[in-house]
């Protein structure tokens, strides 16, 4: 019997050599295949991100409502029984004690004089006698809408009772608006606040918050800072109220992250995606103003598909 051991230690140390070779060929194409997969993925990433610039503006915290005109005015009665003839036209501007208009009675004519200066018109939508304002203010806008008032308004020539109203005088000097607050929504008495009422102005109107309802929803009476002469023949009036502006660089309130307590925004820079810290100045509805980015930052606005980053 004979062995040969001669051969073995050699072809053992070739094959192993060999072996560690093609481990070591596998590893790279691993990882060369795993780069070219995770920059592959991260191109893909970005064809389903979507991205708007940021801008620099400025955003209005503002809310809009049906305000009820309120204002200093007072109903003028007939005094007798009989045919009342109007002596002044509708809308003029009269002094205390001035002549109106007149009735003429079986026995002769009794005069219609305004009791207070102001504007005179003849007719009325029934709210004069109901908005004392201690009144005013235990009730909202959403409740006095469900009363029905009685209005009228005054022919030439017409017969009236006594006690009946003939006339309407409005001191314009003061109007005022009440209106009903949003959830969330807080007023101070003396606060200043800015009014646009397109059907009755063309140019925003600065106005004075003069006291807050009591009631709920809570309503907010408001002073105009002049006068608007429309607003005499109007009860309702839609208007949009700005609370504040704020001025800065503005994304919308969807792309904006938590990274812990730290907020931020992703911005595409190219071929990547970065992370961005940033501080909310303030957000109004579906913007934000932001600093630390810059007007003209890709923002991407569905950060959701970056959860796992």
């Amino acid at each position: 019997m004979s062995y040969s051991f001669g051969v073995v230690g050699p072809v053992t140390a070739r094959n192993t050599g060999s072996r560690g070779r093609a481990l070591l060929l596998a590893s790279v194409a691993m990882m060369a295949l795993w780069i070219t997969g995770a920059a592959l993925w991260e191109r893909l990433e970005l064809w389903f991100v979507r991205t708007a610039a940021a801008e620099h503006r400025t955003v209005e915290d503002s809310f809009t409502a049906l305000a009820m005109v309120v204002r200093d005015e007072v109903l003028v009665t007939a005094p007798a029984d009989g045919r009342v003839y109007i002596l002044v036209s509708d809308g003029s501007r009269v002094r205390a004690q001035s002549v109106v208009a007149s009735v003429m009675t079986a026995s002769g004519e009794r005069l219609v004089q305004a009791p207070t200066a102001g504007n005179v018109h003849f007719f009325w939508d029934g709210w004069e006698q109901q908005l004392d304002i201690d009144l005013l203010l235990h009730r909202s806008v959403r409740h006095w809408r469900e009363v029905q008032p009685s209005p009228g308004r005054t022919v030439d020539g017409q017969l009236v009772r006594a006690g009946e109203p003939v006339a309407r005088i409005v001191n314009g000097h003061r109007i005022r608006l009440y209106l009903d607050l949003p959830d969330g929504v807080t007023f101070a008495p003396n606060q200043r606040v800015e009014l646009r009422m397109p059907a009755v102005t063309d140019q925003a109107v600065g106005a004075r918050v003069v006291a807050v309802g009591g009631a709920q929803p809570v309503a907010a009476l408001l002073e105009l800072d002049r006068y608007l002469p429309v607003l005499d023949a109007a009860r309702w009036v839609d208007v949009e109220l700005v609370r504040a502006r704020h001025q800065g660089v503005v994304v919308p309130v969807g792309a904006i992250v938590w990274d812990g307590e730290r907020p931020g925004v992703y911005l595409r820079r190219e071929t990547r995606l970065v992370f961005r810290p940033v501080r909310v100045v303030a957000q109004v509805k579906e913007w934000a103003v932001v600093e630390g980015i810059s007007p003209g930052d890709a923002v991407v606005t569905n950060p959701g598909r970056l959860a796992g980053r």
